[in-house]
């Protein structure tokens, strides 16, 4: 019963912060006006928009099944990626303030001076995040299910509702001021969880009763190239994911950029560190015949620790945590979608749609997107992790070769942009049905993306250079 009722006071302190929070125009709506002036809130939202209810579960869960090698790929490409995330960031700011840019195909237009190539991307955007929103949904309901006891439809209405009016009411000021909350229970859970496993098992002489085979880096239930393919495509998206880029956006300078560059690494080293080891530490401190079961469905195991690891009522604590995860993930996402179709492709085939009548499209085309991916969650066959690691890796994959090129190589051009583009999603969609499984066809996509982008820039460099040097000016 805490449970339930935490839940509902929860709910209704964002629904009241949503309110507080709103704005009445498309820029405010989608950008906060770029006033946000606080380096912890962006950086610790930005950690909470990262990570979902489908790391807390699959991400925690999915050491029982790949071992220590998950653990240390996962931690070493989210901490360097985050570093690396925030050691650009001040030039992703820049450029965006630059070009008044208030989405990333935007962006990625006005620099490249391409409206095809950023009808493209959003297009690529709106069909891959749809798919990237199931497995969160599929989080939530899981959690819902093992924590206050409903069925899974229920855990998936329940999820539906919160995510819809937190989303339609608040925007990206909601979305990142909740989220900095929503950071911190995240953190919470995180380490108090950790902690919890860590203390059942003895301390560090839970190491002694861990199996050879799951510490084992060599990987002999799950191959090491498979799961390092899986956690470099999943941390990638730190760099590059537009749901992430747009809180750059948000910030009032590069000083808030810069500081918020210490928060951001910080919060995620930790998250990452305590979520992805509970699945091997599980080993050390619960019975083979209890782990059993989960072996098959890793997406299962944090909620059964919660229960059983930690005092009564203090699993509230983490029912909160990984609702926090999934709603500030859910709702950042659906905004970039819904911006992305409504802003990008709505005003590329009419120019002069007005702002309110956009914003208007923004809310209710959200609405659809997050009702259809909760019910495409009804049935998902897949664990959690691989779902996350191809549809997140294609989007961050498709957007990292033309972000990182336009920021650093004056030479990118019109069709470099467009050509890269579907080069990288191409490429991902024909290896991941008939490559090698070894190899995750992000690396592929990144490779593909970049000898594209460089060739066809350098093929049509001259009169393209022209025209993105005249846009640069202008803007």
């Amino acid at each position: 019963m805490l449970n339930q009722i935490l839940l509902v006071v929860y709910v209704a302190l964002i629904v009241l912060l949503s309110i507080k929070l709103r704005q009445g125009t498309f820029s405010g709506f989608v950008l906060s006006d770029r006033n946000i002036a606080f380096p912890a809130v962006i950086g610790i939202a930005y950690t909470a928009a990262y990570f979902s209810a489908a790391s807390f579960l699959g991400g925690g869960g999915y050491g029982l099944v790949a071992g220590l090698p998950w653990v240390v790929y996962a931690a070493f490409f989210h901490v360097g990626f985050a570093c690396l995330a925030w050691l650009i960031a001040p030039r992703i700011w820049a450029m965006a303030k630059e070009y008044d840019a208030k989405t990333v195909p935007q962006l990625l237009e006005r620099r490249h001076n391409s409206p095809t190539g950023k009808v493209i991307l959003a297009a690529i955007m709106l069909i891959l995040y749809a798919v990237y929103l199931v497995p969160i949904f599929k989080g939530c309901a899981t959690l819902f299910q093992g924590l206050i006891g409903v069925t899974y439809i229920d855990g998936l209405i329940i999820a539906m509702i919160i995510v819809a009016v937190y989303y339609a009411i608040g925007g990206l000021p909601a979305i990142i001021w909740i989220g900095f909350i929503q950071g911190v229970l995240m953190l919470g859970g995180a380490v108090l969880l950790y902690g919890s496993l860590l203390n059942a098992g003895g301390g560090m002489e839970i190491w002694n009763n861990i199996p050879a085979a799951i510490t084992n880096m060599s990987g002999e239930m799950v191959p090491w190239q498979k799961t390092l393919g899986m956690a470099f495509s999943i941390s990638l998206g730190l760099l590059a994911l537009p749901d992430l880029l747009i809180m750059i956006f948000s910030a009032k300078d590069t000083r808030v950029v810069r500081f918020a560059g210490i928060y951001g690494p910080i919060s995620i080293a930790i998250y990452a560190f305590c979520i992805f080891s509970l699945g091997i530490l599980a080993y050390g401190a619960i019975s083979p015949e209890a782990l059993q079961p989960f072996i098959k469905n890793p997406d299962g195991l944090v909620p059964y620790l919660a229960k059983t690891m930690l005092p009564p009522g203090f699993d509230a604590l983490i029912l909160l945590a990984a609702i926090s995860a999934a709603m500030s993930t859910i709702s950042a996402i659906v905004l970039v979608t819904t911006t992305s179709l409504t802003s990008d492709i709505l005003r590329y085939l009419r120019p002069t749609v007005s702002d309110n009548k956009v914003l208007l499209m923004t809310r209710a085309v959200g609405l659809a997107i997050i009702a259809a991916a909760a019910i495409l969650a009804v049935n998902v066959p897949e664990q959690i992790v691989p779902l996350v690691s191809v549809s997140m890796g294609v989007i961050a994959c498709c957007v990292f070769v033309p972000l990182i090129f336009g920021l650093y190589w004056d030479r990118g051009t019109s069709a470099g942009f467009v050509v890269s583009l579907l080069a990288s999603f191409g490429s991902v969609v024909v290896w991941q049905f008939f490559g090698n499984p070894l190899i995750h066809p992000v690396f592929i996509g990144l490779i593909c993306g970049t000898i594209a982008y460089v060739g066809g820039s350098l093929a049509t460099g001259r009169s393209a250079d022209h025209s993105a040097g005249e846009m640069r000016k202008a803007a």
